[in-house]
């Protein structure tokens, strides 16, 4: 559903099967809740250095195309917008990235040859109001064949039923979420042999900022 102003999309809607049944027959869709997401915004493009002033600082970001609306909450409003309610509240806080928001896993160049040694990368959030202090929460939406180094007191998980001593090799037909909870930094290296190029995607968060991803390109190491 899309309430339309000439040629710019106001409201883009998409209705269960349930809201579609109660509009066919005239009822109210007895809407009690919603959020608000940033999914598809880059912050990084805000510049405070734009020669027009500050009324183009974010210019480049209200340019960015507008998203469609897509029935997956794990999709379309990945990342919520945060806020508890106070007014005259201008900004909230947003992670960044400092290492850089795509990075790769590359083969290790040897004078023997060897295989199966890759360098590791290291993803460094930053949190805007600064704070130096701070831990995050890391998902990495598939650990086949990485290994995960993380600042002491953090705490890892993986799914079906992998751990730290049991890590999922690069060949396990499904892909496994790593769930990394209280760490300043994560550390990403190819465990093993890497037979073949595959990109992978981590999510940063933190309770009371927008979120952040990384794309991690692992590179072959065989």
């Amino acid at each position: 559903m899309g309430i339309l102003d000439n040629d710019t999309v106001i409201v883009d809607a998409i209705l269960t099967k349930l809201g579609r049944q109660k509009l066919a027959n005239g009822q109210p869709l007895g809407v009690t809740q919603y959020a608000f997401g940033d999914t598809g915004v880059d912050y990084t493009l805000y510049n405070a250095s734009h020669p027009s002033g500050s009324s183009a600082y974010g210019k480049a970001i209200t340019d960015l195309p507008m998203l469609e609306a897509v029935p997956d909450d794990n999709v379309f409003l990945r990342f919520k917008l945060y806020g508890d309610g106070e007014r005259n509240v201008q900004n909230f806080s947003f992670i960044t990235i400092t290492s850089g928001t795509s990075v790769t896993i590359s083969k290790q160049t040897t004078t023997d040859g060897s295989s199966g040694i890759s360098v590791p990368i290291t993803i460094i959030p930053s949190i805007f109001p600064l704070d130096s202090e701070a831990l995050y929460n890391f998902r990495v939406l598939d650990m086949r064949g990485l290994t995960a180094n993380v600042q002491g007191g953090a705490s890892v998980s993986l799914s079906d039923d992998f751990d730290a001593n049991r890590l999922p090799p690069f060949d396990h037909p499904n892909p496994v979420i790593g769930s990394i909870t209280n760490s300043g930094r994560l550390e990403l290296n190819a465990n093993g042999v890497i037979t073949s190029q595959r990109t992978i995607g981590v999510e940063v968060s933190k309770d009371g900022a927008a979120s952040a991803f990384v794309t991690v390109t692992i590179e072959a190491n065989n």
